[in-house]
């Protein structure tokens, strides 16, 4: 047996720490334990460890393992199954892209007013059918803004009930349209799960996430969110924050607000833009997430559940069963490409138009042929990143960074982690 490759050791002040990422398994160590291990690790030797219940808690943490290969192998496999596992059928469905709102990052635009139709609703529903070995259908109405499409919403979803397969659903919404008429329909849609987007307080909100109209949506967006609380509480409810140089303040007090007790439970989530284009100065770079996230919690008391490693599974795009749908039947691997012509690789009828582009999403940039990826101590957490960013980065010429936050920054996220535990 050996020392495992994906373990790390480091003392603050007088109290000594390891974290394996290979279990996600991180323990408080004395001196001697920790200066015994640490010394066996750098000097490559052999284990001798005596005491027998610590090399079992060891052994238990993955610490030691078999070999290298075994515990390369043992990642490769868990994201080899996910890739290629075919019992569950994983589809994001577009029924419309237009939109209500004029926000100016869109990545959309201008909103197409495209609405899906009948033969394309058959159409869903066939290529459903020809998935046989799926026993599960997973949905995540996306858009535009699908709620704008509800009548499809409810059709389709209808239909796939018919189908005897286990189902349930989420929505990405921005919240405006979460009426009465919505909210209780959303358990005969199987909604599990919302996600709805508020991008700082009142004044900043409105500024960036209006009407089309030029209206204000921040009022009604929180009553909404207020509303599906309280008749749906079993719903998985989050609320995702934009994050640039232009609202970064802001979101310490929508946090406040959010831990009021009409919205615990509601879970609110910073996400910073990325600048996937390179064409955005407003974009906190790696090194100013970091401390953005560092001062909330130490000046603040703002607990993330991102400080600690979270284990991440490679994302449904390396799975042929996961498809994006368009509201024309076109067929996309990423929700990022929506609306995008040139990121259409098929159609529900069973056309494929881009096969090279179908097989990059599938196979290409696998971070288990990354040199870099492969050396990483937080590979087995991490799983490489998104792979549309690494095909971007790959293929596109974008110096976007495809490294966790926490990389190069492990010692301080673990001992954050540390802190919000006491």
């Amino acid at each position: 047996m050996i020392w495992s490759k994906y373990s790390y050791l480091f003392q603050e002040a007088d109290r000594f720490y390891l974290y394996n990422s290979l279990s996600n398994s991180f323990a408080e160590l004395d001196k001697s334990t920790y200066n015994l291990i640490s010394q066996q690790i750098k000097d490559k030797e052999t284990i001798n460890i005596s005491d027998e219940s610590l090399r079992e808690t060891l052994v238990k943490m993955k610490v030691i393992v078999e070999n290298e290969q075994e515990e390369f192998a043992r990642i490769k496999y868990k994201s080899l199954f996910r890739r290629f596992s075919n019992s569950l059928l994983s589809l994001t469905i577009n029924p419309t892209l237009d939109c209500n709102f004029a926000c100016p990052y869109c990545f959309e635009g201008k909103h197409p007013q495209v609405y899906m139709s009948d033969q394309v609703e058959e159409e869903v529903i066939s290529f459903v059918k020809r998935h046989e070995a799926a026993k599960t259908l997973k949905v995540v109405w996306f858009g535009g803004e699908p709620l704008l499409a509800f009548s499809r919403m409810r059709s389709l979803t209808q239909k796939f009930l018919d189908l005897g397969l286990k189902y349930e659903a989420g929505i990405i919404t921005n919240g405006y349209l979460l009426t009465d008429r919505v909210v209780k329909h959303l358990d005969d849609l199987c909604i599990k799960s919302i996600q709805v987007t508020i991008d700082g307080m009142k004044e900043v909100h409105n500024s960036r996430r209006c009407l089309r109209t030029g209206h204000p949506t921040f009022d009604r967006i929180i009553e909404n969110i207020k509303y599906v609380h309280d008749i749906c509480p079993n719903i998985k409810l989050n609320v995702r924050v934009n994050i640039d140089h232009t609202n970064e303040r802001d979101f310490l007090e929508l946090y406040k607000m959010f831990q009021k007790e009409e919205f615990l439970g509601i879970h609110l989530t910073p996400a910073f833009v990325d600048d996937i284009e390179n064409t955005n100065k407003c974009v906190l770079n790696s090194e100013e997430q970091n401390k953005y996230i560092n001062r909330l919690l130490k000046e603040n008391g703002v607990v993330f559940r991102r400080f600690y490693p979270k284990p991440s599974q490679e994302c449904f795009v390396r799975n042929p069963n996961s498809v994006v749908i368009g509201p024309e039947g076109e067929l996309y691997k990423c929700w990022n490409d929506v609306g995008k012509k040139d990121k259409v690789y098929g159609y529900l009828d069973g056309r494929i138009t881009n096969e090279p582009l179908l097989f990059r999403y599938l196979a290409a940039s696998d971070p288990f042929d990354d040199t870099q990826c492969k050396e990483c101590i937080l590979l087995p957490v991490c799983g490489g990143g998104c792979p549309y960013n690494r095909i971007k980065r790959d293929y596109e010429n974008n110096n976007i960074n495809v490294c966790p936050l926490i990389k190069g920054n492990l010692k301080t996220y673990l001992l954050n982690h540390c802190t919000i535990k006491k």
